[in-house]
């Protein structure tokens, strides 16, 4: 049967791109082949997508370079095994990188709290960083709040030094950023900082012109992004 390439321009998903290539191939009676993550996949009229789909999610797995366009209804025993053997290594490796990754986070962390030893957050607003902490006991909020302490602390700690807010903020923020924060839970701290912290304000007029609006009123969200068109 006569092969050809799916018509069509970008498609988010598997499951589309199956869907799409299917309908191309019962019209035009042919096969329809596409790359889809590395993985060649065949389509025609006939071909049973459910089980193609299944055969997609096991080919990284197993080093199928290529599925369809008829899968088989049931795998072999054989097949099943690998399948399984596969499934059991590739749970080890993301065990092992887990524990890689976790420890290097903890030996980052530790390395970070003798950094700050001993230094406590200067607050001008006891209340309402109170407030804040009490209102973020979830992971994500918790994050934001242990993040702006820490970035303060190391900030106070250069500050004390002879170091300006502005020359050590930036890199700061990296230092203190021991567990992976997001743009939103950047913004966030600089938020909780301003109102709160000692030299909030200093921090919150410098995060507003990096982010290149320093008359701007209140703190400049970095995980908003504007998309400017030519005419």
């Amino acid at each position: 049967m006569k092969r050809e390439k799916l018509n069509s321009g970008w498609i988010n998903t598997i499951q589309e791109s199956i869907s799409t290539a299917k309908t191309q191939a019962a019209i035009n009676g042919t096969e329809v082949e596409f790359d889809f993550n590395g993985i060649n996949v065949i389509v025609s009229a006939d071909t049973n997508t459910s089980l193609l789909l299944r055969d997609y999610f096991n080919a990284h797995l197993m080093g199928w370079n290529e599925i369809g366009p008829n899968p088989l209804t049931e795998y072999s025993d054989d097949v099943l095994m690998e399948i399984d053997s596969a499934k059991e290594q590739q749970r080890k490796k993301e065990e092992d990188r887990f524990a890689a990754y976790k420890k290097e986070q903890d030996a980052k962390q530790e390395a970070f709290n003798k950094e700050v030893e001993g230094i406590t957050i200067e607050l001008k607003d006891e209340e309402i960083w109170k407030d804040f902490v009490d209102k973020n006991q979830d992971p994500y909020g918790k994050g934001c709040v242990v993040f702006a302490e820490n970035w303060a602390k190391l900030m106070q700690k250069h500050m004390s030094e002879g170091i300006s807010l502005q020359n050590c903020a930036s890199a700061d923020s990296h230092l203190a950023d021991t567990d992976g924060i997001t743009g939103f839970m950047y913004g966030a701290a600089v938020h909780m900082l301003a109102l709160c912290w000692k030299h909030g304000e200093e921090l919150r007029k410098w995060h507003n012109k990096d982010y290149g609006q320093p008359d701007a009123e209140g703190t400049i969200n970095p995980a908003v992004i504007t998309v400017a068109i030519k005419d």
